[in-house]
């Protein structure tokens, strides 16, 4: 008998499925309770009033501020937006609190419930305590496979006299653990010990893997949702007047009830099977996890696999979403541990849906309800919706990433970093499309961005996945490359889901907003410049060019140190793994690019100086027109973020792993050194030659901008080659390498520069909080 006392089993699908039927609940919970308030009476007709009295007070106040020329004024505008929102926050008040109550309702339920599984279960079975001294040797042989299992704390064993079956149960609340062996099992000792061990260890091995809490929460929000969320829209469908007039029902007004409901029932149909289908996995996953450690227990001649080919077959059209894997999945499992473990693209749909739900249904409250401005809302809940969506995606592709390289012949046609992104989105978006407004008909939502808007809204979102998940299956790939790399095994996955944590957080809470503006992704060239035409106009455009949400992923102090994680955070920890030349080699092309975009900045006045006349670099643009040095201010820019595209595009074409993460460390060097030739080199020239303004050496705030611009354009450029040139990589093998250990010298020089490129990477970020507040709170998106 194998011991289990060295080895530390923490299974993560129960875990992540068991988060997932929490979204679902918690989404479809929110859309249930928004339509019960609006089924109060008189609540539909005056939340309408409501909402249409603020917009039309909205209205006024902006006419008048045109009509008295005070469209430009800040405090004003501001003012507005504070009056408007507060005539807001009434009318949806009510709303907030119904649903709150709701969701704590159904909350207080499921804790109740599961707090009461010990007591029910022994109820239900009258159990009793199981005194070891009833059958001889039956506590020490307890006692032996405890110690196997690798129990830290010994569970209280129970007895259930009235069940002959030949199983087990595993119960409990946490430090007060149990498990119930039924008489059958008892009788199967006397006849088949080498089964009764086997299924003990099962139970035993649930304590070990830490799924009791799960599975008997799993099991209390299962029935608290139906209990809570399901069954009163179901009474008020059958019953519309019940609040109104409870004994006032008739046929009549239950199929106009029905008939009236029909999105909403289908929404809460598909939503509910969805719970259900979610609740089945987590008992399914728990069993095979289970399986797996029970196995080990056993050993390799042990009983458990003949034990469940003994199992009954489960039948029916829906036994294979049932509660419990069957016999021969299980037994599968246990021959093919690895194969198992594929992630499948139902764990995206399952992860976004009800995240697309929670957006749609959240947007205008998520603002109003903590005093803000509805589209800065937006952007906060974006950014608490987006590290669900960045971990579980990470997740999934990390999983399918180890298992291809352990077992190829399990691996997906498509490689799944390729796949599962779009899944994931797709399913999101189809979530947003179950709101209030799209179910009853009834205002719960900002706004909506039209056709067009939104299949490039999804556009760009879907890239962003597919970006994220290519960088997941690099680093993935180089950590199942490594041999004998147990700290980077452990350590690297937490630190990848954080990284993609930040990286969902971010990016959804600047698309979510420009996702409802109608054409808030539109590409717009920027504004002609003062008396020049031709090539000049056109260079000035283009340089000048409107790039969407560029803008407040620019003034965000979040940006870099997202993109500085997600090639930091693979730097560090698989140093011993990867080869560190690559990683250099990355870091030298970046600095390269840099440098070649000071001297060019350096170079560009002058040439302006030979090709431009003197008149069209001094004449006083219109209000609608772009001076000179602004021109030559953003080319010089536009010159940064086209070598930053070029550095990725380079490094992401080499050899070795982890390309994705050392061509985001390529371009931030390119960035901050660009900044820093283009403030401390070209600026002093532009200067001299007396072409374009003369500024200070040293402006924190102007060189935050600087760098943020050159990075963000840069990537907006790179995504599209970047991209096609991973997905051709991803179809020839990839080469690792060996990890070369580095002179003392050479470490000593990769040591002082990586902490060079953090410190001044810090300086810049706290010169953006300036811009940053300017932009996200000083009246909220605009």
């Amino acid at each position: 008998m194998a011991s289990m006392t060295a080895r530390r089993v923490a299974p993560g699908a129960p875990a992540a499925y068991f988060a997932l039927l929490v979204g679902a609940v918690f989404a479809t919970a929110l859309l249930v309770f928004f339509a019960i308030d609006l089924q109060m009476p008189g609540r539909e007709a005056s939340l309408h009033s409501g909402l249409t009295n603020c917009a039309t007070a909205f209205d006024a106040e902006v006419a008048r501020l045109a009509a008295e020329g005070g469209a430009d004024d800040v405090a004003r505008r501001d003012a507005a937006q504070a009056s408007y929102r507060s005539c807001l926050r009434p009318a949806l008040l009510r709303t907030i609190v119904v649903t709150g109550v709701g969701v704590g309702a159904l909350a207080l339920v499921a804790v109740v419930m599961y707090v009461a599984h010990p007591w029910w279960i022994i109820r239900r079975n009258r159990s009793r305590v199981l005194d070891p001294g009833w059958v001889p040797g039956l506590g020490r042989e307890l006692a032996r496979l405890e110690r196997a299992t690798g129990l830290a704390r010994a569970p209280q064993w129970w007895f259930a006299p009235r069940r002959g079956t030949p199983s087990g149960q595993a119960f409990g609340l946490p430090g007060r653990r149990r498990i119930q062996l039924d008489a059958g099992l008892l009788v199967l000792r006397a006849t088949e010990p080498s089964v009764f061990r086997a299924v003990v260890a099962h139970e035993l091995a649930h304590l070990r893997n830490r799924d009791v809490d799960v599975t008997y929460l799993t099991i209390a929000v299962w029935r608290a949702f139906l209990l809570v969320a399901v069954l009163p829209p179901m009474v008020l469908v059958l019953h519309p007047s019940l609040l109104v007039a409870p004994t006032a029902w008739s046929w009549r007004a239950t199929l106009a009830g029905v008939t009236g409901n029909v999105r909403l029932l289908g929404s809460l149909l598909v939503l509910t099977c969805l719970v259900y289908l979610l609740r089945n996995a987590v008992l399914r996953a728990r069993e095979i996890d289970a399986d797996a450690l029970a196995a080990h227990v056993d050993g390799p001649g042990g009983a458990l696999l003949k034990t469940l080919s003994r199992l009954p077959a489960p039948r029916g059209p829906l036994a294979r979403w049932g509660t419990h894997p069957s016999p021969e999945k299980r037994v599968r499992a246990l021959r093919d541990v690895v194969g198992v473990g594929m992630p499948t693209h139902w764990n995206m749909v399952a992860a976004g849906l009800p995240a697309g739900i929670l957006t749609a249904n959240t947007t205008l409250a998520a603002g109003v309800g903590l005093g803000l401005d509805p589209l800065l809302g937006t952007a906060l809940l974006g950014a608490a919706v987006g590290p669900w969506l960045g971990v579980l995606l990470a997740l999934g592709v990390w999983r399918a990433a180890r298992t291809a390289m352990v077992a190829p012949v399990a691996a997906y046609r498509i490689p799944f970093w390729l796949t599962a992104p779009l899944v994931l989105v797709g399913a999101y978006l189809a979530g947003m499309q179950v709101s209030l407004r799209g179910v009853t008909g009834q205002p719960g939502s900002v706004g909506t961005s039209g056709p067009a808007s939104t299949t490039v809204a999804a556009l760009v979102l879907a890239l962003a996945a597919v970006v994220l998940a290519a960088w997941t299956d690099s680093i993935a790939r180089a950590v199942a490359a490594g041999d004998g790399s147990r700290a980077a095994a452990r350590q690297t996955p937490p630190a990848v889901l954080g990284a993609a944590a930040l990286t969902g957080a971010v990016g959804v809470a600047v698309w979510l907003p420009y996702s409802l503006i109608p054409f808030g992704f539109a590409l717009a060239p920027g504004p002609a410049p003062a008396d020049g035409g031709g090539w000049y106009a056109v260079t000035a455009r283009l340089s000048t060019a409107d790039l969407g949400p560029a803008h407040h992923f620019v003034a965000n102090v979040l940006t870099l140190p997202t993109l500085t994680a997600l090639w930091l955070v693979p730097a560090v920890l698989l140093h011993r793994v990867a080869p560190t030349t690559g990683w250099l080699r990355a870091a030298l092309v970046g600095l390269g690019g840099g440098v070649l975009a000071g001297l060019v900045g350096a170079l560009l006045p002058v040439a302006a100086r030979v090709m431009i006349s003197a008149d069209v670099r001094r004449a006083v643009p219109a209000s609608s027109e772009i001076s000179f040095s602004t021109v030559l201010d953003n080319t010089t820019i536009a010159v940064g973020s086209l070598l930053v595209a070029v550095v990725m595009a380079v490094v992401v074409a080499g050899p070795g792993s982890q390309r994705p993460a050392r061509a985001l460390l390529a371009a931030n060097v390119t960035a901050l050194v660009a900044t820093a030739a283009i403030w401390w080199v070209a600026g002093p020239v532009r200067c001299l030659t007396g072409v374009g303004l003369c500024r200070p050496g040293l402006d924190l705030n102007g060189m935050a901008l600087t760098a943020h611009w050159t990075l963000v354009q840069g990537l907006f450029v790179a995504v599209p080659l970047v991209l096609a040139v991973t997905a051709r990589g991803a179809r020839r093998p990839s080469r690792h390498g060996v990890a070369v250990a580095l002179s003392p010298v050479a470490t000593a020089s990769a040591v002082t520069g990586l902490a060079l490129l953090i410190a001044v990477t810090a300086a810049l970020v706290w010169g953006m909080w300036e811009p940053a507040y300017g932009t996200w709170l000083r009246g909220g998106l605009r």
